[in-house]
């Protein structure tokens, strides 16, 4: 589920022109860092902070540090999903925006503040958006001046997102249907207020009223995933959170995420970091020092 970025030393971790023209079904998943996606061309969904968005051509997401996030590609020959990605660490390149307040005030509000937009659907922008990945592509291959680069380039994407948000918010609200709630996002809050104990199918659907089949097959249909998938995601990321942030036993932050089970609970926690949950928390103490 944590998907660790390494940078290498780079200011920015960069993926360019990735092109799936086979089955992209996608996962539940975070980073350390924080994730810009571009939507060159594809159609899809992508779930983030419990909403749902439907991916087109020309949409930029961006991914806070340590955000759940899920991108679901519907994926065939004639119809590929193309997309740029770089990872950016913001406290490291809030420091070389400090020359340009108006702009380090966006990209703080971006990274790290609350409610705040973080869809735009800038069709009518693609040509400028490309000139500026392309360019910014081509002097990743130069030496030197590395940082300059990556900075002069954000700056740029920040000052389109920037300027671009009142006319993204009309455009996307075009897309989404603002008036009403997904039936998948209504069920997503639910399980925000009660991943952390037993839960149950059955009164989960009465208490959004559907039935246990319908919320189910709904909640696939709209997100591209299941409601177990989602849920044990979720409580995932709360293990994660409580083994970085407490001194609690293993057996505890199972129980505290969900996983009343304490060996089922560490069986999932493999599966997922790679290590125990104890080993976990001993290789991050040992990174948080250096």
């Amino acid at each position: 589920m944590l998907e660790r970025v390494e940078f290498g030393g780079s200011t920015l971790a960069w993926d360019y022109q990735i092109k799936s023209v086979d089955h992209f079904k996608g996962y539940y998943h975070w980073h350390q860092c924080g994730e810009f996606l571009y939507v060159h061309q594809g159609e899809g969904i992508v779930v983030v902070n419990n909403h749902t968005y439907p991916i087109r051509q020309g949409m930029l997401f961006f991914f806070q540090p340590y955000q759940l996030h899920h991108v679901y590609a519907e994926v065939h020959p004639n119809t590929p999903y193309e997309r740029n990605i770089f990872y950016v660490e913001p406290i490291v390149m809030d420091r070389y925006l400090q020359a340009f307040p108006h702009r380090r005030s966006f990209f703080s509000r971006l990274w790290n503040g609350r409610n705040q937009q973080q869809v735009f659907y800038l069709s009518s922008h693609m040509d400028q958006l490309d000139w500026m990945y392309e360019s910014y592509n081509q002097s990743r291959s130069r030496v030197g001046g590395e940082w300059e680069e990556s900075v002069l380039f954000l700056l740029q994407l920040l000052s389109v997102l920037d300027q671009q948000k009142e006319g993204a918010d009309e455009a996307l609200s075009q897309l989404t249907d603002s008036r009403h709630l997904r039936h998948s996002e209504k069920m997503m809050r639910w399980i925000e207020e009660h991943f952390d104990y037993e839960m149950r199918l059955d009164q989960m659907a009465a208490d959004v009223h559907l039935s246990k089949s319908y919320a189910s097959r709904i909640f696939h249909q709209e997100t591209g995933s299941s409601i177990t998938d989602y849920v044990t995601a979720r409580r995932l990321k709360q293990a994660y959170l409580l083994l970085e942030t407490t001194t609690l036993s293993v057996e505890e932050i199972g129980r505290r995420a969900g996983f009343p089970n304490g060996s089922y609970f560490i069986q999932l926690f493999r599966k997922s970091a790679g290590t125990t949950p104890l080993q976990y928390r001993q290789q991050f103490e040992r990174s948080s020092k250096h």
